[in-house]
């Protein structure tokens, strides 16, 4: 109030910084204001997606346990084996998963077969017609 009082001008009667002051006062008290709202969406949003976090992890650990209890205790292997029969669109498939085993056959055409020639590569079994893949979780 006082720098206020000194940045008057010398003899200006009719001029009054308190209706200013007033002014900026109540601009500063409404952005302080929206902070503080701000700042409490903020924290009941965190809090709420924290707890949203813990029931979903306590729902999924009960979903393990059901498991467990059902099938019992899950195997970490993971296998898949794929075999194309040579000289046909039929793919053999095999996987093992927790505990289960899955056969699959499917007919798939080959579009680059007249590309290989009337063999292919290979006579046998090679790695156009035999896949394998091994997933170990510890």
């Amino acid at each position: 109030v006082a720098s206020a009082q000194e940045a008057v001008r010398e003899g200006a009667t009719d001029w009054d910084y308190t209706a200013e002051r007033s002014f900026l006062q109540s601009v500063m008290n409404n952005i302080a204001e929206s902070n503080r709202k701000a700042v409490t969406v903020q924290t009941n949003s965190a809090q709420q997606q924290q707890t949203t976090m813990q029931f979903l992890q306590s729902q999924q650990q009960m979903i393990q346990q059901l498991q467990q209890q059902l099938y019992g205790q899950s195997s970490p292997w993971n296998m898949g084996v794929a075999y194309r029969i040579p000289d046909t669109n039929f793919n053999l498939q095999g996987t093992y998963q927790q505990g289960r085993a899955n056969v699959q056959l499917s007919c798939v055409p080959d579009e680059y077969a007249p590309f290989l020639g009337p063999n292919g590569f290979t006579n046998g079994v090679g790695p156009g017609n035999l896949g394998l893949s091994l997933n170990l979780s510890m």
